[in-house]
């Protein structure tokens, strides 16, 4: 189901999505764990010129988001992955599906239909399992 903002408005759920430096960030605090602005820049520059204070307000705002979790108790600040990648992505998948199946049932329907039509049938199997344990919770 959509979120509802204070207008009134449905919300949409590409906008609760992480942009594509903010994704790069979280995939280096995931590979690394534990990390400070210094240890994200350096790994975004041997890829692209980025400035560090760039990096430094990327960073916060994943912290204010609840994304990473900020420890200032040393001279440098250290974040950590406050979510996992796995969770992240279950998520962000949720809304956007949930979203689309939402507004566009037919066409969404049918896509996941073509999709895994090419699915092995442990797969399949798996799926289906999850389709009825879903249903049961309905009832």
């Amino acid at each position: 189901m959509s979120k509802r903002n204070e207008g009134g408005r449905r919300e949409d759920p590409l906008g609760s999505l992480l942009g594509p430096l903010e994704q790069d960030v979280m995939e280096i605090a995931w590979r690394l764990g534990d990390a400070t602005v210094r240890d994200v820049h350096d790994v975004l520059a041997q890829r692209r010129e980025i400035a560090y204070t760039t990096v430094m307000t990327t960073m916060s705002r994943l912290a204010t988001k609840g994304y990473l979790r900020r420890d200032a108790t040393g001279l440098a600040h250290r974040y950590v992955p406050a979510v996992s990648k796995d969770a992240y992505g279950r998520s962000a998948v949720a809304q956007v599906m949930g979203w689309l199946v939402e507004r566009y049932p037919e066409p969404a329907v049918a896509y996941l239909a073509h999709v895994v039509d090419g699915v092995d049938d442990v797969t399949i199997e798996q799926l289906r399992a999850a389709v009825d344990v879903q249903r049961s919770q309905e009832r």
